[in-house]
C-alpha cells in the first residue's frame, strides 16, 4: 500500500508539473494574424531573465529586470559594467541610462546609449517588440519564418537574425522564454525566467 501510495504521488506531481500538448494548427498563418493582434495590446509587464553576450572570446552575462507601462519602460541591467548595475528608464521624450555611481546621461536611442556609456551593444528598441514575439513594425523585415503554431520563429531585422528558440503560456498568451539573437559579430542570448502581465506600477525607487 505504501509503494502505491508513493507511485501514486510521483504520477501526480509529473502530471502537474508536464507541459500540456500543443493545439493542432490547420493554419499557422491565420492563427499568426490572430496572435499578432493580441499581443500587440500587451502594453504592461514585468520580467526577469538573464542575459548572455559573447563577442568573440569575449563574453558578459548579465541579470535582468525590465518593466513596462503604456510608453514608458525602465529596464535594469546588472552585469559586468562599473559596479555592475545600469538602469534604462525609456519614454517618449527620449532615454536616460543611470549608471552605478549614479551618473545620469540622455539620449533619444536606448541601442546607441546603453553602447556609449556601458561599451554594450543591444537592440533595445526592438526587444520592446521581439520580448513579446512580434517584429519590430518600425524596422523592414528581410526574412521570417512561423512554426507550426502560428508563432514567430526565426525573424531578421537590421542586420540581427532573431531565433524565438522556447515560448511559455502567460495568462492566455504563449511568450518568448528563450531568445537567440545574432549579427554585428555579437551573440546574444536572453532567457527569461518569469513573465508577470498584471504589473501596473513601478518596482523600482529610481524611476525618473
Amino acid at each position: 500500500m505504501k509503494r502505491f501510495i508513493l507511485l501514486l504521488a510521483v504520477i501526480t506531481l509529473t502530471a502537474c508539473t508536464t507541459t500540456p500538448p500543443h493545439e493542432f494548427v490547420a493554419d499557422p498563418d491565420e492563427k499568426w494574424e490572430q496572435r499578432k493582434s493580441e499581443l500587440s495590446e500587451i502594453n504592461d509587464w514585468l520580467l526577469n531573465g538573464r542575459i548572455a553576450i559573447i563577442n568573440g572570446d569575449e563574453s558578459w552575462h548579465m541579470s535582468m529586470k525590465w518593466q513596462r507601462h503604456d510608453d514608458k519602460y525602465i529596464l535594469d541591467l546588472s552585469g559586468p559594467f562599473g559596479a555592475g548595475h545600469a538602469q534604462l528608464t525609456g519614454t517618449k521624450n527620449g532615454v536616460v541610462l543611470v549608471d552605478s555611481d549614479q551618473n545620469y546621461f540622455f539620449a533619444d536611442n536606448p541601442d546607441r546609449l546603453l553602447q556609449e556609456v556601458t561599451g554594450l551593444r543591444m537592440p533595445v528598441q526592438s526587444l520592446l517588440y521581439w520580448m513579446r514575439g512580434l517584429p519590430d513594425w518600425d524596422v523592414k523585415n528581410k526574412n521570417q519564418k512561423l512554426d507550426n503554431y502560428g508563432r514567430l520563429a526565426l525573424l531578421e531585422q537590421a542586420g540581427w537574425r532573431i531565433r524565438f528558440k522556447r515560448y511559455i503560456n502567460v495568462d492566455k498568451h504563449e511568450l518568448p522564454q528563450k531568445i537567440f539573437i545574432d549579427g554585428f559579430d555579437l551573440k546574444v542570448k536572453i532567457f527569461v525566467d518569469d513573465w508577470d502581465l498584471k504589473s501596473k506600477t513601478f518596482a523600482s525607487s529610481k524611476e525618473n
